[in-house]
């Protein structure tokens, strides 16, 4: 027996030959890395009851291993049915043809939801254990018995072999809880998610059915959610952001760079949009605000608040110890504005030539004055041409009277530009020189 669908609909004897039942599901207990087999259902229309599997026998595949597992007799009891003892349910167990066949899984490898077809068995010890799931075409065919090997022949006559996709448990994640008579509870973390990137999350995110959806992201953490959705499209965006709890999108918007943050509550219906910003900071939603009453396509609906300034007259020195306490919430470190006492721009430093410049030097002395700038309403192919011509990581963005309002990222810029397939495909902006002198 290799898998799930050769034991199931098998006939159940009883040890003097009597008809049992049939057997309609198998019951696995997570009690180590690979469920093991513990019992298996049999049901007639006289009975429904668990048998555990030390009580039960069957001739396997002759062939062993090199086998294709099918099970050359019915199942039999090894001992008189009045012997064997009540099963008794544990309670960290799985249906398998309930909890597990035909739902939908993420494969953490491949970045994607597929549909259990049959699972994967391998003898363990005495017994046999769930090592992974087959999520392919030929799974499927399996389960109509004898009429697969006609179809795989037909297949491999069109030199279209089929071929089994095995995703080892360990790889898995189940996403739908399953019960069974109130008994069993399927309800596994979400760990192995929420160590992907987020823009992988995204990929799996995007197959899932908007309960699923809720489901998984609501299993991470706030960073990570707001990351997540920054790598979807607008539509998911406003869907997620209008199923989450309110609470919790006020948390996820209060994580996105306010960039991000006030393209999604601009797109979302004014009513939830509003209500998320009642619930945040005074401070933080007056900013947000702000952010929103520029249109999308200028510098100013590109640009994000969250950038590095100071004044002309802090050391090398002093200016390290300030970056140390604002580049948590900073989005880009790279460049460093100087500006007046009126917020107006005046200079601009490269990380590495505060780096490498004596810890005393002041930043006015080697600040570059000539900057490279872009108007809060300048278009937003404009500040393409800006960035792309003068190769900068970031622009900087000023009004009329050169007041500095935020900083435009290149990746930010190219979000906007390209098409929306390949949006989401832009590397993180990383450092080279390119300060303008």
């Amino acid at each position: 027996m290799k898998y799930l669908t050769q034991l199931l609909n098998k006939k159940v004897y009883q040890q003097d030959g009597t008809l049992l039942g049939k057997a309609t599901d198998v019951v696995a207990q997570l009690d180590a890395r690979f469920p093991s087999i513990s019992a298996i259902r049999v049901q007639s229309k006289e009975i429904d009851t668990y048998i555990s599997f030390d009580y039960i026998e069957f001739e396997d595949d002759p062939e062993g291993a090199k086998g294709a597992g099918n099970l050359q007799s019915d199942i039999r009891l090894n001992v008189p049915l009045s012997t064997v003892p009540s099963y008794t349910m544990p309670q960290n167990t799985l249906h398998l043809r309930q909890d597990v066949l035909d739902k939908q899984i993420v494969d953490v490898h491949d970045f994607r939801v597929v549909r259990v077809n049959d699972v994967r068995l391998a003898e363990c010890g005495d017994g046999y254990c769930v090592v992974g799931v087959d999520a392919s075409l030929r799974a499927m065919l399996r389960r109509f018995g004898s009429l697969s090997k006609p179809l795989e022949a037909t297949a491999n006559l069109l030199h279209a072999p089929l071929r089994s996709n095995l995703i080892a448990w360990d790889d898995m994640q189940t996403l739908e809880p399953g019960t069974a008579e109130g008994l069993i509870r399927l309800k596994v973390s979400h760990d192995k998610i929420a160590r992907l990137h987020p823009a992988d999350i995204a990929d799996i995110v995007a197959q899932l059915t908007p309960q699923q959806r809720v489901e998984v992201l609501e299993s991470l953490d706030n960073e990570t959610i707001a990351d997540t959705i920054t790598e979807v499209d607008p539509d998911m965006q406003v869907e997620i952001m209008q199923q989450l709890d309110l609470d919790k999108a006020r948390d996820v918007i209060t994580h996105m760079e306010p960039d991000d943050a006030a393209d999604v509550l601009d797109d979302l219906p004014e009513s939830r949009s509003d209500d998320i910003l009642d619930k945040m900071s005074k401070e933080d939603a007056e900013e947000l605000t702000r952010l929103m009453e520029y249109h999308e396509d200028t510098a100013g609906g590109l640009m994000t608040t969250e950038y590095v300034a100071i004044p002309d007259y802090l050391t090398c020195d002093e200016t390290i110890q300030r970056l140390r306490a604002l580049s948590p919430k900073a989005e880009m470190i790279y460049y460093v504005y100087i500006v007046d006492e009126d917020n107006r721009l005046v200079g601009v430093l490269s990380l590495r030539d505060l780096v490498v410049s004596p810890p005393e030097t002041t930043i006015h002395s080697i600040m570059v004055k000539n900057v490279i700038r872009v108007h809060v309403d300048d278009h937003a192919n404009e500040v393409a041409q800006v960035i792309g011509r003068y190769n900068l990581l970031a622009a900087p963005v000023v009004d009329e009277s050169e007041s500095l309002l935020g900083i435009i990222t290149v990746d930010d810029t190219m979000e906007r530009l390209l098409p929306q397939e390949r949006r989401r495909r832009l590397p993180s902006a990383t450092w080279q020189d390119t300060t303008e002198r």
